[in-house]
C-alpha cells in the first residue's frame, strides 16, 4: 500500500444517505418480493437483494462493515454458550477478508504505489502462513489457524486507513486510555471489597489479558502527560498512568509484572529520575504482597510468587514451550500449520493431554512452531521495520525542535516494546493489540513523512511512504 489517501469528506458525508436509501429500497423490494411468494424460496428471494447490496457495499468501501464486525464480536462470545456464534465469528470474518481484498486492490492505483520494507514483510509473513498448510493434513484447523492471521493482517490495514491523520489517531488513543483508566479504577475497587485471592481484571473475564492492555497504555499516557502543555491535560494523563500502575499488581498476572518493572525501569530512566522508579517498584511489590498475602503463607519470595496458588501453570508453560520447540526442530521450514499447536500437542504430550489448556503463552514460539522459519523471519521483520519507521519519526521530530511529538512518538516506542515484552508470554490470542501497534507505527511515519513534504515542498525525491 503506499501512502496514505486523502479522506474525500464530501463522498464520506454524502455515504450514509445513499446507503440508508439503498437498504430501504433493497428491503422494501424483499418484502413485496417474499409476500408472493411462500417458503424457503420466498425467504431466499426476500434475502437475495439485500445480501447483494451488502456485497457491492463492502467492494466499494468495506471498513465501515469492519467497524461493525469488531463491535459485535464481544458480544457473540457473551452468549455463545447459548447459541453457536463462535463458527458465525469466524466464518464471518473470512467472508469480510474475501470481500474486502478486491477493494484493496482497486484503490492501490497511485502512481506512487511502492511495496515497502514493511508492506512486503506483512505480505511474506502471510504467504508463511499459507505455506504452513502444507505441513498439516487436518485443513479445518489449518484453515482457520491461516484465517484468523489473515484477519489480523486485514485488521491493520482497517487501522491503518481509520485512523489515518495525527488528529483521529490522537482521538482513538485518548479514548482507550480513558477507557483503561476506568477499568484501572473498577479493578481496584474490585479488588477492595472482594474475596481476598480475587485477581483485579476490571469488567474483563480475564487478569492476564488486562494487565496485557494496560501496559502499553500506562507507557502512552505517561508521555502524553510530559508532551501536554495544558495543567489539567497533565493531570489527566499522570492520573490514568498511576491507576493503571497499581491495577496490575492487583491483577496478580506474574507475567504483567515480571514486564512491569523495567518498562518503568525505562521510563523513569529516560526522564533521569531513577529514585521515582525505586519508589513506584516498591509500592508495585507492597500491592502484591497486601493484595494476595494468604497466597503467600510461608513468606513473600521469588519462588513463593512464582509457584503460590498456581504452580501448576508455570510448569505447564514450562513443557508448552518444549514442545513447542520440538515441534519446530521437526517442522523448522513451514511449521506445523499456523495457530495449530493446540492440534498437534496430543501426537508430542508424554503426559494426559487435556489437564491444562493447551496454548504455548508466547507469542514468538507460536508463529515459530505454526509456521516455521518462512512465516517467522517475516514476522520479526514487520516487528523490526515497524520500530524502525517509530524511531526514524521520533528523530524527524527531534530534528524539526518538535519537542512535543517527539515525547509522544517516544512514548509509543516504549509502549510498543512493552507490548512485544508481553507477547514472549501471552499467545496470540491478544493479536488485535499487537496489529494495532504495528498500524501506529505505519500511521506516524507517514504523518511524519507528509509533514516533511510540506515543508521542503514538492521537490524530487522526496521521502517515500513508511508502507
Amino acid at each position: 500500500m503506499a501512502g496514505l489517501k486523502e479522506m474525500n469528506l464530501k463522498r464520506f458525508s454524502r455515504e450514509p444517505f445513499w446507503i440508508a436509501l439503498a437498504f430501504v429500497g433493497a428491503l422494501v423490494f424483499a418484502i413485496v418480493a417474499g409476500a408472493y411468494v411462500s417458503g424457503i424460496t420466498g425467504i431466499i428471494i426476500a434475502m437475495a437483494p439485500l445480501a447483494l447490496l451488502l456485497l457491492i457495499l463492502c467492494l466499494v468501501n468495506p471498513y465501515p462493515f469492519w467497524l461493525i464486525y469488531f463491535i459485535l464480536t464481544p458480544f457473540t462470545y457473551l452468549v455463545q454458550e447459548l447459541f453457536p456464534t463462535g463458527s458465525f465469528v469466524r466464518f464471518a470474518g473470512l467472508i469480510l477478508v474475501a470481500l474486502t481484498i478486491p477493494s484493496i486492490l482497486l484503490s492501490k492505483r497511485s502512481p506512487r504505489f511502492k511495496v515497502t520494507a514493511l508492506g512486503g514483510s506483512i505480505l511474506l509473513f502471510f504467504t508463511g502462513c499459507v505455506l504452513s498448510l502444507l505441513a498439516f493434513f487436518e485443513l479445518g484447523p489449518a484453515f482457520m489457524g491461516v484465517g484468523l492471521f489473515l484477519g489480523n493482517i486485514m485488521a491493520y490495514w482497517v487501522f491503518v486507513n481509520i485512523f489515518a491523520t495525527e488528529k483521529r489517531l490522537r482521538t482513538v488513543l485518548d479514548v482507550l486510555i480513558t477507557v483503561l483508566a476506568i477499568e484501572a479504577v473498577i479493578a481496584v475497587v474490585q479488588k477492595m471489597v472482594g474475596v481476598p485471592l480475587l485477581r483485579a481484571t476490571g469488567t474483563l473475564v480475564d487478569p492476564n489479558a488486562f494487565g496485557f492492555w494496560l501496559l502499553p497504555f500506562l507507557c502512552f499516557a505517561f508521555y502524553f502527560g510530559l508532551a501536554a502543555r495544558k495543567r489539567w491535560q497533565k493531570l489527566l494523563y499522570f492520573g490514568a498512568y498511576l491507576v493503571m500502575t497499581v491495577a496490575i499488581p492487583l491483577t496478580y498476572s506474574r507475567s504483567m509484572i515480571l514486564v512491569l518493572l523495567p518498562v518503568q525501569f525505562i521510563l523513569y530512566w529516560r526522564q533521569k529520575k531513577l529514585h521515582i522508579f525505586a519508589l513506584v517498584a516498591a509500592a508495585s511489590i507492597a500491592l502484591l504482597y497486601l493484595g494476595f498475602a494468604k497466597v503467600f503463607t510461608y513468606g513473600f519470595d521469588i519462588k513463593s510468587f512464582f509457584t503460590a496458588a498456581r504452580a501448576a501453570s508455570i510448569d505447564w508453560r514450562f513443557y508448552f514451550a518444549k514442545t513447542a520447540v520440538r515441534m519446530f526442530v521437526d517442522n523448522p521450514i513451514l511449521g506445523v500449520g499456523a495457530d495449530c499447536f493446540y492440534h498437534k500437542f496430543r501426537f508430542y504430550s508424554t503426559i494426559t493431554p487435556h489437564i491444562a489448556k493447551e496454548v504455548i503463552h508466547n507469542s514468538y514460539l507460536e508463529i515459530l512452531s505454526g509456521t516455521g522459519l518462512v512465516g517467522f523471519l517475516p514476522f520479526l521483520a514487520v516487528i523490526f521495520f515497524s520500530l524502525r519507521n517509530l524511531w526514524l519519526t521520533r528523530k524527524h521530530y527531534t530534528t524539526q525542535g518538535d519537542h512535543s511529538r517527539s515525547l509522544m512518538t517516544e512514548g509509543l516506542i516504549v509502549g510498543f516494546i512493552a507490548s512485544l515484552l508481553a507477547h514472549l508470554f501471552l499467545s496470540t490470542q491478544h493479536h488485535i493489540l499487537l496489529w494495532l501497534a504495528i498500524a501506529i507505527a505505519t500511521i506516524v511515519a507517514n504523518n511524519s513523512f507528509r509533514m516533511l513534504e510540506a515543508r521542503q515542498g514538492p521537490e524530487k525525491g522526496s521521502s517515500s511512504p513508511a508502507h
